[in-house]
């Protein structure tokens, strides 16, 4: 039988103030936690590339050179990457950990890694092909890690061995005994790492061949007797490049180094040393850039790192050679 009009809104009436305001005796609702994310795997891969194209130790590189006749192939790319973080869509960094591996080390002075793109046993990378040959047989083309893969909208990193890194490592160790990665890319123990390596080899296309050397490092770290930052926390000129990627696809994307965009602006024209004395006898096609500012090279290949020479500090905005692939 149907309930009356006036009772079936009474019903109805209770029903809603019982569920807004349960009375005594009635379980209260249970409140659930969201499940956190689970932290899972990343994979931040680097190519080296020219003209959009991945390229390595048996590649040419061509058109350079104020002719546009100069080729160059690489035989040596290897560079630190340390302060990676990792962005949400609202410009928050997210959690992030560095794997423990050959090519990454985790400690209390910050995270480092070492992406080396060449071996050194084929094409203008093998022993035979440059006059300071130094590349190594392994190879590591990814920084890796754990995060929250689903927030990730840019990602952010520095070139080089941070100076508080640094001086720890030098003060405690010698150069072969360092931790990997970092018994590898020093200058010396008195002067420091080097924070990114470009060596290849030099053709005019004219018949003249050269090597050409792109060595970006901290400057001015000590004095000339002693140990690198064993009387200062920082050195002078720090030259650590700072990259910024947003938009960037964490998952099916990579981060190209621009080879061209490195030595677009030279001449390739470079001193010639005595191989005996090391005096310089002439010059002839090549590349010479060991961060010194008093080099011709250096002033024209620091503004593509987005580096200033004269202070040695790095300008974000300034890089040429990173982006998304």
């Amino acid at each position: 039988m149907p309930l009356p009009s006036n009772l079936w809104k009474t019903t109805l009436l209770g029903a809603c103030l019982i569920a807004a305001f349960p009375i005594s005796g009635c379980s209260d609702p249970v409140e659930t936690e969201p499940e956190p994310e689970t932290p899972a795997a990343f994979s931040l891969r680097f190519v080296a590339t020219a003209n959009g194209k991945e390229v390595g130790c048996t590649d040419a590189i061509t058109g350079l050179g104020p002719d546009g006749k100069t080729t160059i192939e690489l035989s040596d790319l290897r560079f630190y990457v340390s302060d990676l973080k990792l962005w949400d869509n609202a410009g928050a960094e997210v959690t992030t950990t560095l794997d423990d591996n050959d090519f990454q080390l985790n400690g209390e002075d910050g995270p480092v890694a070492l992406i080396d793109l060449t071996s050194n046993e084929e094409g203008a990378c093998a022993a035979s092909s440059i006059a300071f040959a130094e590349g190594t047989a392994r190879t590591n083309d990814a920084v890796k890690g754990k995060t929250l893969l689903s927030k990730v909208a840019a990602v952010s990193f520095d070139v080089g061995v941070p100076q508080k890194l640094m001086k720890t490592t030098i003060a405690t160790n010698t150069p072969e005994g360092a931790p990997s990665p970092l018994n590898e890319m020093y200058w010396s123990w008195a002067t420091g790492y080097r924070h990114f390596v470009f060596n290849f080899t030099v053709d005019d296309g004219n018949g003249g061949k050269g090597d050409g050397y792109v060595h970006i490092g901290s400057r001015d770290c000590g004095p000339a007797d002693g140990m690198a930052l064993e009387d200062r926390d920082s050195c002078t000129f720090v030259n650590t490049p700072q990259v910024r990627l947003d938009d960037f696809d964490l998952k099916g994307g990579a981060v190209q180094v621009n080879l061209p965009a490195v030595v677009k602006s030279l001449d390739f024209i470079a001193p010639i040393y005595d191989p005996e004395t090391f005096e310089v006898i002439g010059q002839g096609p090549g590349v010479e850039c060991h961060s010194s500012p008093m080099q011709p090279d250096c002033p024209l290949v620091f503004p593509a790192l987005g580096l200033d020479i004269d202070s040695g500090k790095a300008d974000v905005d300034g890089d040429q050679i990173f982006s998304a692939l």
